[in-house]
């Protein structure tokens, strides 16, 4: 077992009894500091979290070892006791046990029994800091594993500024990323509340955050006020301590932890992807080498998963973009529908805000409602663009394009069951008596209900081949009918038929609404 970092204090009135327990301790290799009372011991408990066990009379005067232990546990909790006595009682040891103590030895002792007690006392010291390590690289998997599960920006922002914060028991902390230019910082998360206003952008050059980013570096700082350099550009931080830590795949820990740092020069640019910072400990205290460590294994891990989520944006906006353009390609063959998917999109994103759904609602529907159409590639022209009634055969072969639409958009790995049923189910009636698949009212969610009311409208509003888009009191009617007959839902068709009679409705279909 080695013994580098096993120091040992000992604290006893009688300078005899503090020299030969240090004489035996040494002996065996363990290094000893005493204190010959029980405000001395504090003293150096708190200038030095080195001690991992404390020999402590019991009858000392001013304060007792019961008292110094249960002062001393305050200072470091993972300081183990041991008491000494000349005057072993039942009483006494359970008084000890209360305090803290993990064990006593009756004066006078042999050097067996002191060597015993340090064995068993280190023995439980290393397995409690081993379950501890453990415990720590349990925490670090489960969050590795949840921030690689997550596929959006800014849940993964979140996230990561949480979880950093309860492990190292911080309060308050931030995400900042590099602007468009590089100039500056912005802010991307935010927990906490702060005495001065935190500002959402930062000049790279002339803030914590910016050094950071521009160097590459983490910083872990116990007391701003020792570091002049930091202080010019703290932005009048709340708290002497802090840790700024930069998100970048290929960062290793090597940063320093001391006070005083040397700015970079000013045309250093920013690699990073974004920078982590944590601020204001629970318990008052300043943070440390531990807590740095713990946290840059976090941003690098949020790193390369924010690397990962936005290659797989860019990847996305490119399949969309192919998808949008076939939508539009097909709209291209009938002048009568161009531009119909847009408007329905628009609409059916407006109903789902004023109607109180998520974000991630409003862009599933967003993402559903322009894709819903596609499927009319597998319908032919010659239907599409016929001007005269349409016969049950016609009919037949365009109620094919939903599942068309479905069965093809089916493989693209980006779009879920939630966009699947906008596409398969945006012709179905609350009633049943819509298509493919003629489902009622208790299998149809809230987003397909907006989204075949706003294809509904736009359909009856706009010019088709075989007529002119009907006027607003016919349409308002035909609304009332639907939502009336549970056709249509008639919350959805309501808030349709309030924007129709508020002239409300053209601005939202020609403008696309910002999902919010």
């Amino acid at each position: 077992m080695t013994t580098e970092h096993n120091t040992i204090l000992v604290v006893d009135d009688e300078k005899v009894i503090r020299d030969l327990i240090s004489d035996i301790l040494n002996d065996e290799g363990y290094p000893v500091h005493t204190a010959e009372s029980g405000a001395a011991a504090l003293e150096l408990l708190r200038g030095s979290h080195d001690y991992v066990l404390m020999f402590t009379d019991i009858m000392m005067p001013e304060m007792d070892g019961i008292e110094l232990i249960q002062a001393a546990r305050e200072v470091d909790p993972s300081l183990i006791p041991i008491v000494m006595t000349g005057y072993a009682t039942l009483e006494t040891a359970r008084a000890a046990v209360k305090a803290g103590a993990y064990d006593y030895v009756v004066k006078p002792f042999s050097l067996g029994e002191i060597k015993l007690a340090v064995s068993n006392a280190l023995d439980r010291y290393n397995l409690v800091r081993e379950n501890a390590r453990l415990r720590d690289l349990t925490d670090l998997f489960e969050i590795s594993e949840n921030i690689a599960a997550i596929h959006h920006e800014d849940q993964l922002m979140d996230f990561v500024l949480n979880a950093s914060l309860q492990r190292v028991n911080a309060e308050r902390g931030s995400i900042m990323v590099p602007s468009r230019d590089g100039k500056s910082l912005l802010m991307a998360a935010k927990v906490g509340n702060y005495t001065n206003a935190v500002e959402t952008e930062v000049d790279i050059n002339n803030s914590i955050s910016g050094w950071v980013a521009r160097n590459n570096l983490p910083l872990c700082v116990q007391d701003l006020e020792n570091s002049s350099d930091l202080t010019e550009i703290s932005n009048k931080l709340d708290d002497k301590s802090f840790i700024s830590v930069p998100m970048e795949p290929s960062s290793s820990i090597n940063g320093e932890n001391g006070t005083q740092v040397e700015v970079a020069p000013e045309h250093q640019s920013s690699k990073v992807l974004a920078v982590l910072n944590v601020d204001q400990k629970r318990d008052g205290s300043a943070f440390t080498d531990g807590d740095l460590k713990v946290l840059n294994i976090i941003a690098n891990q949020a790193a390369v998963a924010l690397e990962n989520v936005r290659l797989l944006g860019e990847i996305e906006l490119a399949n969309m973009a192919t998808l949008n353009s076939m939508a539009k390609a097909l709209e291209a063959k009938d002048q009568y529908t161009h531009g119909h998917s847009e408007r329905v999109r628009n609409y059916a994103v407006m109903a789902a805000q004023l109607l109180g759904l998520s974000k991630e609602d409003q862009e599933t529907i967003w993402l559903g409602a322009m894709l819903h159409d596609v499927g009319k590639i597998g319908v032919s022209d010659a239907i599409l663009n016929k001007t005269e009634k349409l016969s049950d055969e016609d009919w037949e072969q365009i109620k094919l394009h939903p599942v068309i639409g479905y069965d093809v958009l089916k493989p693209v790995s980006y779009l879920n069951e939630k966009h699947l049923a906008l596409i398969r189910s945006h012709h179905e009636r609350l009633d049943g008596t819509g298509y493919p698949d003629g489902l009622t009212e208790d299998q149809q969610d809230i987003r397909v209900r907006i989204l075949a009311v706003a294809d509904t409208y736009d359909a009856m509003s706009g010019d088709r081949a075989y007529r002119k888009g009907l006027p607003p009191e016919v349409i308002i009617e035909e609304l009332e009918f639907c939502g009336n007959s549970k056709k249509l839902d008639k919350d959805v068709a309501n808030l349709f038929i309030k924007l129709i009679k508020s002239g409300e409705i053209n601005h939202y279909g020609e403008n696309e609404p910002k999902i919010v």
